[in-house]
């Protein structure tokens, strides 16, 4: 099993926390800084981080005072591009050994100029862009957590011959067992006209070897594979 790695995060709005609490779930050593003393000590109170919150910045040294200069990953996520800009050039013009650095970047003339320097570029709305363009392509392969909540995500289910939904129609399936899902869609590599199948009504008639785009507790995604395949 790999060791896990120790990520600074600098930034608690708007990606900073909900980034480091997944990367937390992963079992990384996770930091989360921020210069706003209250922010901090709302994540600390809440118990909604297994991780270690600093209330300072990099530019100001916190990473030295903690006596971190060695980590594998830097994030700078702020909400303001100057910030995370300014904080990943103290990384490399304090010569902190990191394996990766990169910061989340708004504005895309912005990001051109922070790539010149060398530092990897994250823009959000890129980001978003190309998961719904998977998404719209019915990707069959799209496993992407698209809720705010976290509760459900696009999970992707193959009919495979023999099964119960092999021949029935959109429209006609209930799924008893489970009702926190959502039916998003179907791809068929190729219909009858030779066709790609994105997207079907509730008229289409499901057969093996059709993807099924479900939105579903993560927790039922192997036992509702297991239910419409038996």
């Amino acid at each position: 099993m790999a060791s896990s790695r120790t990520i600074v995060i600098e930034g608690i709005k708007s990606y900073g926390l909900t980034l480091a609490q997944l990367l937390s779930k992963r079992r990384e050593n996770v930091y989360l800084l921020d210069e706003d003393k209250i922010l901090c000590e709302e994540v600390v109170g809440s118990l909604s981080l297994d991780g270690i919150v600093l209330n300072g910045k990099v530019v100001d040294g916190i990473l030295d005072k903690e006596n971190m200069t060695e980590f594998d990953v830097f994030v700078a996520a702020h909400d303001d591009d100057d910030k995370n800009f300014s904080s990943c050039l103290y990384i490399k013009d304090h010569r902190y050994k990191v394996d990766q650095m990169l910061a989340i970047v708004q504005n895309g003339k912005f990001e051109e100029y922070v790539a010149e320097k060398g530092i990897l570029t994250v823009s959000p709305e890129r980001a978003v862009a190309k998961i719904l363009l998977r998404y719209m392509a019915g990707d069959p392969k799209l496993t992407e957590r698209i809720t705010s909540t976290g509760e459900t995500e696009l999970m992707p289910i193959k009919i495979e011959p023999g099964s119960r939904l092999d021949g029935k129609k959109i429209s006609t399936i209930h799924l008893k067992l489970y009702k926190d899902y959502t039916i998003v869609g179907v791809c068929r590599e190729k219909n009858k006209e030779g066709e790609r199948i994105i997207m079907a009504d509730e008229n289409h008639i499901l057969e093996a070897g059709d993807i099924l785009q479900l939105h579903i507790h993560p927790r039922d995604h192997k036992k509702l594979l297991e239910y419409i395949n038996k």
